[in-house]
């Protein structure tokens, strides 16, 4: 196909005079939470006087639910309950110091609540309780159940309990907060806080329940309206056996029970807020702060509806069962919501404000009313400050975030640091710079470059190769690196036209501990390469034997063909582990068998062979036997190899205590997995993918019972998809940390393309008990240790950061669990938006399953701006950004009415980037949750036809959204010129996409006339080329990650605005060509041949591609996709080509720059314009003619695949695009354009650029 870029304008002018004869963020308020629209649920005011004895019951003055004296020496005063102290808990009702002993699960019953007492203490007493609800370790009435009439429970300690500890220990300031479950461990927080005797004070404690309850919540507390401390709950309240919910008595028997007075106590089943909290302290005990309704505002478009929460604002108690609607509006209706907030629908005319009251009580029935106005506006960029998305993702338990701050990388993918040392940490960039971390305990810590390779080889006419899976990949310190300064690399390399793996010593300077000695390389092996992927690359030294380990992949392409390496020990050194002596000790090592890959100084090896090495034969130290795979191997061994069999060894790594190396072999498209690696393992690649039949058995022929007599078989290994899959994976560590106890040696381990990070046993997963998914982030490439402490640390390839393993800060999560939550939409029963969440659709959706697909978005403040300053390159977004997609299902294809309501996802901009995650609907389609962190798999029960064609959707996780919502891509996929240039209706404001946010004011800079702009194209688009229909679809299904910059390997350019010739696709060469050398990208008549369509297709023996986000064949585009490699693509011309058939071979009158014929048109002129450049009467000539009523008709001849720009000047000097509809340079299917000129036009000349694409 040739070099189409260079021939790619054609400007030829049309003179045609013509004279008019006739006449999120993301809003920064919270969320109001249920709590604002709930009640007191208990309240004992101990204000009356009487019996005061074991056994005396108190009702309390809201639901007449009982409370019982328990003990003796109680007293009542009429405003407080005295409780005496003087005993610990070990004695039985008659005799034990009076508790008081409220009602079993009024802490198990409620989702969250609020504790409030006023208490005075007025002596020490160890221990002492503010209160205690739980239950105690033994097996009594009702399960540790203590009442009036129980015995002793001596030596009882608690079960589950949520406890405030009044003084801990002997000291009346020490306090405690405490949550406990199924006598686990103890969460507690312990604070000092001085403390008077005889002097009263306000305790509050609350619990507000996680989004998702069933994970836990936050138990806080506050005294005299300040917090005092929390803790995170890792269960839900419900969870809690509260069978002693006791004031002043403690679960602890050994605990001195309280000498307490309590003036009032009060139970909420919601959160009090702070403000709250303070309200209701200064009310103090036997009032209720009074109810103040504060007027809300909110501002929306006419015809839509917005939904706000109008008790936020106010303050004061409010009671659930109070909130009412006073006077409706009168240009809409208003009503409250189960969530008690009010959803307004506007319903008439067009006001410039609408107004209603509503009413709100507390308990003691005092009311307050308030007003709410709604004022209109027609922007679309409203400030919204009911939103609730936050800025960072959901809680998990573990986290990964930049270890060294702010500090980031080009590609990182290898790090280490020299035996001993605690304090530097080299990272290999991918590029060719190795980089120092001199100090990693400093805050913000500089990473100079150690050795800048591509700098060295470029002094020597070589270069360091970074396609695909090329570049600086491993680096080992020598085990007598502090004495000798030797440090090896392994690298790719191009010199003389060719690819090579590289494995070099190189010497740190003398002077200098933090800069390579350039010029000290010592080439110990230099593998020719004829592939750029399946490297391995990964370098250590043994931690006993001190020998160099080296792991090599099987060369590249698929089925490990034709090139045929593995299961081979006589050939070259691809797939294994090689180990060798790099100190050439001769009394423990033998010479290597002469390679043309192994280097030789002064006739002599830069390295040895280990006698120990598996295929050392006994004349020579060895044991080996002299069969491979049960056959006798003759001929040059190589000797190298340690274990054998793997595909592409990509990471590995020894366990620091138990010496073992673990290896994570990159599979083909079945099956990943993990190794132990022992001397001699035949790991089964290629006849064994994982513990599956491989691709082939043949070259060499595979021996009879291998999985029996020779393959060493994976610890674990995993398919595609779900929590526990992926297709890429990064081989980890064991951790032997000390800051993640549960996870010490376990071995962790990712994987790159599913974003997955787990955590495993020594012993493998076994039946899925061994194995822990801890988190979900995409672009792991390699795992290294924090010298300083041990920690875990991952590099990050995409993000360019090295990330380090930690425990969440917190457990506890404010993020929204359902979609109605995050207040984005107005009504979820009609997907209304609310205020400033704008509508808007793409020219070409990318493919989901046959989903139909709703989009909006949203800018932070209803302010910002996109800096859309390219018509063809990703924009700029503001953090706070939000984009949602919901996505429906036909679940009868073809009938609109059948449409199910699946998913909802939202991609947010924030500081660090980005994040997704998404929402799963319920089978009636009236609330969405909170997917899992690790996604989700569920069936469809779609029929088509009346055939059931059952479908398994994929909610991705978290990590996996990222995967292709990446930097590079602009983060948000479809939000561009070319996907937005359409019309749309966007909330009645009908017109180009473009023209309209721009008139909102969404855009930094002016886009344009649409006119002008490029666009998508669909597959129906019948007026425009195939090519440009094809293009067009894998720009959008393929770019984000496969072009220049992108994530993917780069062997191919997915975007629209280039050449073809310029995208590599025909007959380009594939990472993966499937084993067969004929195959190719893209092959012109050949489908079978075309990886590109047998991706698509999933056919010719090729895993899916995209490989996330879609379970079903898109056929409508592989029969697109196949239309043009069998028709158009078939017969299309470069110039190349074009010219052997208007010309003799060699004929300079061909030559591009050439006019044969005189026309005044060059060759390249004539090739673009589809002429003959040999005959002068043969040319380009647009034409004028009449046309419609007062119209003329421009028209003109173009082939297939050349898009066109109309110009037009008043002057013939100054030039600009001739605004008008198809004028945007769309690739045409040939044959004759006609554009209408109104005779109304004044006066001007035209010229057509003719474009090959």
């Amino acid at each position: 196909m040739g070099q189409e870029g260079q021939f790619a304008t054609l400007e030829i002018p049309v003179r045609l005079m013509i004279k008019n004869p006739i006449s999120w963020l993301l809003a920064s308020a919270a969320l109001v939470t249920e709590s604002s629209a709930q009640s007191v649920t208990h309240r004992w005011n101990f204000n009356s006087t009487g019996a005061a004895t074991n056994g005396t019951v108190i009702p309390d003055q809201i639901s007449g639910a009982t409370g019982t004296i328990v003990g003796i020496n109680a007293a009542r005063t009429g405003s407080q309950l005295t409780l005496p102290g003087g005993t610990n808990g070990q004695q039985g009702n008659t005799t034990i110091a009076a508790y008081f002993d409220l009602p079993n699960g009024i802490v198990s019953s409620k989702t969250n609540f609020t504790i409030e007492t006023w208490a005075t203490i007025h002596t020490s007493r160890s221990w002492q309780r503010i209160f205690d609800f739980g239950r105690m370790n033994i097996n009594g009435s009702g399960g540790g159940e203590v009442s009036n009439t129980s015995g002793n429970p001596a030596g009882a300690t608690s079960r589950d309990n949520l406890m405030l500890v009044a003084q801990r220990g002997d000291t009346i300031n020490d306090k405690k907060i405490v949550a406990r479950n199924d006598e686990q461990g103890e969460i507690g927080f312990d604070n000092s806080i001085a403390t008077s005797f005889n002097t009263q004070y306000h305790y509050v404690a609350t619990y507000q329940a996680n989004p998702d309850p069933a994970t836990g919540g936050r138990f806080t507390w506050f005294r005299n309206g300040t917090q005092q401390g929390f803790v995170d709950t890792n269960f839900p309240l419900s969870a809690i056996s509260d069978v002693n919910n006791w004031l002043g008595r403690s679960q602890y028997t050994n605990d001195q029970n309280s000498n307490i007075s309590y003036n009032e106590f009060r139970l909420y089943d919601y959160a009090l807020t702070h403000a709250q909290i303070t309200a209701s302290g200064t009310a103090g005990p036997d009032q209720f702060p009074l109810p103040v309704a504060v007027a809300d505002s909110v501002t929306m478009r006419h015809e839509n509806k917005a939904k706000f929460p109008v008790l936020k604002n106010d303050t004061g108690e409010i009671s659930v069962s109070s909130f009412t609607l006073l006077t409706q509006p009168t240009s809409g209706t208003a009503v409250i919501t189960p969530d008690r907030q009010v959803l307004y629908t506007h319903t008439a005319g067009a006001p410039a404000t609408d107004t209603f009251t509503y009413q709100i009580q507390n308990t003691s029935g005092q009311s307050s009313t308030g007003t709410v106005t709604i004022n209109f506006t027609d922007a679309l960029k409203i400030s919204n400050g009911n939103l609730y998305v936050p800025a960072a993702p959901p809680v998990t338990q573990y986290a990964v975030p930049n270890a060294f701050n702010t500090l980031t990388f080009n590609q990182p993918v290898c790090m280490a640091t020299p035996p001993g040392e605690t304090q530097r940490l080299f990272v290999c960039e991918k590029g060719g710079l190795l980089r120092v971390i001199t100090n990693v305990t400093t805050a913000n810590p500089p990473a100079p470059t150690f050795l800048n390779l591509p700098s060295v080889l470029s002094g020597r006419g070589e270069a360091i190769d970074t396609g695909s899976e090329c570049g600086l990949l491993g680096l080992a310190f020598h085990p007598q690196y502090a004495a000798n300064r030797f440090f090896y690399i392994f690298y790719s390399v191009t010199k003389s036209g060719a690819r090579y793996q590289r494995v070099s010593r190189f010497t740190t300077q003398s002077g200098n501990p933090n800069l390579a000695d350039t010029g000290s390389e010592k080439i110990l092996i230099e593998q020719l390469d004829d592939r750029d992927n399946h490297n391995g690359g990964d370098l250590h030294f043994g931690p006993t034997d001190g020998y160099l380990y080296i792991s090599v992949g099987d060369e590249g392409s698929g089925n490990d063909d034709p090139v045929f390496n593995s299961q081979r020990i006589d050939k070259d050194l691809f797939s294994g582990i090689l180990r060798i002596d790099v100190d050439r000790n001769m009394s423990n090592s033998v010479e290597p068998t002469p390679h043309a890959s192994i280097p030789l100084e002064s006739g002599v090896a830069r390295f040895a062979i280990p006698k120990t090495n598996p295929f050392v034969l006994p004349a020579d130290g060895g044991n080996w036997n002299g069969s491979y795979n049960g056959a006798t191997v003759s001929g040059a061994v190589r000797r190298e190899f340690w274990a054998t069999g793997l595909r592409n060894p990509w990471r590995m790594s020894f366990d620091p205590v138990t010496n073992i190396l673990w290896c994570a072999d990159v599979g083909q498209g079945a099956r990943e997995e993990v190794n132990k690696i022992i001397r001699g393992g035949n790991y089964g690649w290629v006849y064994r993918e994982g513990t599956i039949a491989g691709p082939r058995t043949t070259n060499p022929t595979m021996p009879a019972n291998f999985d029996a007599l020779y393959h060493s078989p994976p610890l674990y290994d995993y398919p595609r998809g779900g929590n526990f899959g992926g297709y890429s994976v990064t081989g980890g560590r064991v951790y032997r940390g000390t800051g993640l106890p549960a996870l010490t040696g376990k071995y962790i381990f990712a994987d790159y393309g599913s974003g997955n990070l787990w955590a495993m046993n020594q012993e493998g997963a076994g039946n899925g008990s061994g194995i822990q998914r801890l988190l979900g982030e995409g672009g792991i490439s390699a795992f290294g240790v924090d010298p300083s402490n041990q920690d875990l640390l991952i590099a990050d390839i995409d993000s360019g950061v090295v990330r380090r393993l930690t425990l969440s800060s917190t457990t506890a999560s404010s993020y929204p669990s359902t979609l109605t939550a995050t207040g984005l939409f107005a009504d979820v029963t009609d997907l209304s938006p609310s205020p400033g969440l704008t509508p808007y659709t793409v020219n070409l959706p990318f493919w989901s399953d046959h989903a139909i697909k709703s989009r909006w978005v949203v800018v932070p403040d209803g302010t910002s701006k996109f800096i859309n300053n390219t018509a063809e390159g990703i924009w700029t977004f503001p953090n706070g950004t939000i984009w949602v997609k919901h996505f429906d299902m036909e679940m009868q294809r073809g009938v609109p009415s059948s449409k199910k309501r699946i998913e909802t996802r939202l991609i947010v901009k924030n500081s660090t980037g980005a994040y997704g995650v998404s929402y799963r609907w319920n089978e009636t389609g009236t609330e969405a949750t909170l997917a899992a962190d690790a996604g989700e798999n569920f069936t469809l029960a779609v029929t088509e036809n009346g055939n059931p064609v059952p479908q398994t959707w994929r909610i991705p996780s978290r990590a996996e959204c990222m995967i292709c919502h990446t930097q590079q891509a602009g983060y948000a996929l479809s939000f561009n010129t070319r996907q937005l240039n359409l019309q749309n209706d966007i909330s009645g404001i009908i017109g180009n996409q473009l023209t309209t946010f721009h008139q909102q004011d969404y855009f930094t800079t002016d886009p344009g006339s649409p006119n002008l702009l490029p666009r998508h194209l669909r597959p129906d688009e019948a007026e425009a080329s195939v090519e440009a229909r094809v293009r067009s679809y894998l720009a959008v299904n393929c770019s984000y990650c496969h072009k220049s910059g992108g994530t993917a390997p780069s062997s191919w350019d997915g975007r629209a605005n280039l050449t073809l010739a310029q995208t590599n696709l025909v007959n380009g060469t594939a990472n993966n060509s499937g084993g067969d050398p004929l195959n190719k990208l893209v092959v012109p008549g050949d489908t079978a041949h075309s990886i590109v369509l047998s991706r698509m297709a999933v056919t010719n023996g090729f895993t899916r591609m995209p490989p996330l986000g879609s379970n079903v064949i898109d056929q409508q585009n592989v029969d697109l996709v196949t239309t043009w490699i069998n028709g158009e693509l078939n017969s299309r011309e470069d110039y190349a080509l074009w010219r052997t058939g208007e010309f003799a071979p060699e004929d300079p009158a061909g030559a591009p720059d050439q006019d044969p014929d005189g026309d005044g048109s060059t060759n390249a002129q004539e090739f673009l314009a589809g002429t003959d450049p040999n005959d002068g009467a043969s040319a380009f000539r647009p034409q004028l003619a009449p046309g419609e009523e007062n119209a003329l008709t421009l028209s003109f001849p173009l082939p297939v695949n050349r898009s066109f720009r109309i110009e037009t000047s008043d002057n013939l000097g100054q030039w600009t695009p001739w605004d008008v509809p198809g004028n945007e340079g769309i690739p045409v299917p040939g044959g004759v354009i006609e554009f209408n000129v109104p005779v109304t036009d004044p006066l001007r000349f035209f010229r057509v650029n003719v474009m090959e694409n």
